[in-house]
């Protein structure tokens, strides 16, 4: 490996240790107390270098929005191009939904059950709206498969918008649910894995004519 290699190498992973601090620490402190010297405290390094990286918290809270719909766009897209079956595709996408916030509930958390009510209107991460256009994207491929199943006449014929945002929510609810509340040993859960193929069953058959 070349040194010019090497350093890049560097660079991102210490550009992802900032993104996976600033992630944990919403999820313990919240979005409000989030800081550059917190996170600076928590990686070990001044807080310079993290200025060298981003513009300020709201620039990584922005990061971590667009690498998670990047993420989820590349698998959903795949999903699309390969998966013929209409239901089959829709039934796989969201299950991937839900898995990847399972596997990456901080990431999931920030981007999902974070407001950002106190994001100046002339903030650059406004103005550029980079999370509100990754996630737009992101849900679009489940309009558009939901749209396909509505034109093969499977699905019900409604708008693909509205049953695509009922079954997001839907989805986003059974994820952040098992997230938050999931190792609540007070509650007397059934077993993982039927909990999600459950619900994923009632959406698929919510949406058949």
């Amino acid at each position: 490996m070349g040194v010019t290699e090497r350093r890049a190498r560097e660079k991102e992973a210490l550009r992802q240790s900032i993104l996976d601090a600033a992630s944990q620490l919403v999820v313990e402190q919240g979005h409000q107390s989030l800081s550059i010297r917190k996170i600076a405290e928590k990686i070990e390094y001044a807080p310079s270098t993290i200025y060298l990286y981003f513009q300020d918290k709201y620039e990584i809270l922005a990061s971590i929005c667009v690498e998670v719909f990047d993420q989820l766009s590349a698998m959903l897209q795949e999903l699309q191009e390969t998966e013929p079956d209409t239901l089959t595709m829709i039934k796989k996408g969201l299950r991937c939904y839900v898995d990847f916030g399972l596997a990456n509930p901080s990431y999931y958390m920030v981007t999902f059950l974070t407001p950002w009510t106190e994001l100046p209107a002339d903030h650059p991460v406004a103005e550029n709206r980079g999370p509100d256009e990754a996630g737009v994207r992101a849900f679009g491929y489940l309009c558009q498969g939901i749209q396909k199943g509505i034109d093969e006449g499977i699905f019900r014929n409604e708008n693909a918008h509205m049953l695509g945002q009922a079954t997001w929510l839907a989805i986003h609810g059974l994820t952040s649910g098992i997230i938050c509340m999931g190792n609540d040993p007070h509650f007397p859960w059934v077993g993982r894995e039927e909990l999600i193929e459950g619900q994923l069953d009632l959406l698929i058959r919510g949406l058949l004519r």
